[in-house]
């Protein structure tokens, strides 16, 4: 009966996307009034689409608005924005830069422009459309709906999030303009440009956790902490401003922040923060419930997968432990040291060609570390392969790794 059900829902699925097909070939072939207005019908349902988070949904009908109204700056614009939400970041890009190829005062998709260009680290783009908009522009118009983008999450990355109002969105112009300034290390220029963002709009929470942020990254502990309560006494439970407040207290009110942190459940960084400390007094069991809590918020943190395996490591559980460093090294190929962890793993549990496979593979890429070579070294010698073995422990002793001496010594001269 369940595989009936898939049937016809596949069934139904095919006919309504066949029905659609010859519908939108039919619009084609309409007279150009009518054309833009079944345009602007798919343009609302776009609009409902993305309202609901439906961003997949809402592009397609935008894309149908586009190719029955290619004159519209807006449509271009809002289907830019849904393929950013939708993490098509290029896509993004492309339309924008038509929704001003239409419109060239489209300021509005000017600003997300200049915000794809931040999140593709083309800082120096970035900065400059972000003045050209802070020189030129005193009000946004636009009849599309606008996706809030100086919005943050819990690590203090600019998202979309929310409905932004016209007014706001200078005082974001600057605060964006004032991260970009922060990556290319023009510290003056950035703290100005957080304050007018903060006298354009004093009641973001975010803004001021961001400031913050950058005064503890200049050693400004005064500022910032003055900045993280000034958040509190906007949202009481700002989880960043609480996250930050909490390394800049003394133990009764750090216990507090805990409390409102750790008691809610839900904020993955304090959950991350305390298995770190547990893990360092040693307490792995602690440490293990910790950052099963932190990934079961946010299953896809490379550093917490990494570092959970490591705990799992220390409680003799390599095999969950492998697990949990391939699932973090695929999560964010970057952190090549995983393969190492893996093959330390695989030493624990006496397969040693596997130690050295993955040992090999972190070695491609960052050939310097002796103590590598050291721990591949042992595996060689470990699986009898007493020729890889002098050879990588001679590599070890060169790069400094001392340890490495006696074991060298021992297989080297069995080779003599």
């Amino acid at each position: 009966m369940r595989m009936q059900k898939t049937h016809l829902w596949l069934w139904m699925f095919i006919v309504a996307f066949t029905i659609e097909g010859f519908a939108q070939r039919a619009d084609l072939n309409a007279s150009p009034a009518e054309r833009k207005r079944i345009a602007e019908d798919y343009y609302q349902k776009g609009n409902v689409a993305g309202r609901r988070g439906q961003f997949p949904l809402a592009v397609l009908y935008y894309d149908s608005a586009v190719r029955l109204f290619g004159g519209s700056s807006e449509y271009f614009f809002a289907r830019g924005q849904a393929k950013e939400l939708a993490d098509n970041n290029i896509g993004a890009l492309t339309d924008f830069e038509a929704a001003l190829r239409v419109n060239p005062e489209n300021y509005t998709a000017l600003f997300k422009r200049a915000l794809i260009y931040h999140k593709q680290k083309n800082y120096k783009q970035a900065a400059t459309d972000f003045t050209f908009l802070i020189n030129n522009v005193e009000t946004f118009e636009t009849k599309a709906i606008v996706f809030k983008g100086a919005s943050y999450d819990e690590k203090g990355e600019m998202i979309f999030s929310g409905i932004a109002t016209l007014e706001d969105m200078k005082a974001d112009v600057y605060l964006a303009r004032a991260m970009t300034y922060e990556q290319m290390g023009f510290n003056t220029p950035t703290i100005l440009d957080f304050d007018k963002a903060i006298e354009l709009n004093n009641h973001e929470p975010n803004y001021y956790v961001q400031r913050g942020l950058f005064k503890l990254s200049k050693e400004d502990a005064e500022g910032a902490e003055k900045d993280f309560r000034s958040a509190l006494e906007i949202d009481q439970y700002h989880r960043l401003a609480l996250y930050n407040l909490s390394f800049l207290v003394d133990d009764k009110e750090k216990d507090e922040i805990n409390k409102i942190l750790y008691g809610v459940g839900d904020f993955a960084m304090a959950f991350s923060r305390r298995a770190f400390e547990n893990y360092q007094k040693g307490k792995f069991e602690e440490a293990l419930l910790d950052y099963d809590s932190a990934l079961m918020i946010k299953g896809d943190n490379a550093n917490d997968l990494m570092n959970r395996g490591m705990v799992k490591a220390k409680l003799d559980r390599h095999k969950a432990a492998i697990k949990d460093f391939e699932n973090s090294v695929y999560t964010d190929n970057t952190l090549v040291r995983n393969f190492v962890l893996i093959g330390n793993s695989y030493q624990e549990l006496n397969n040693y060609p596997q130690a050295v496979t993955y040992y090999q593979r972190y070695l491609r890429s960052e050939k310097g570390d002796g103590v590598v070579y050291y721990n591949m070294g042992l595996a060689y010698m470990k699986a009898h392969k007493d020729d890889e073995a002098c050879e990588s422990l001679r590599t070890a002793y060169d790069l400094g790794e001392e340890r490495a001496e006696p074991a060298l010594e021992q297989v080297c001269f069995k080779l003599e």
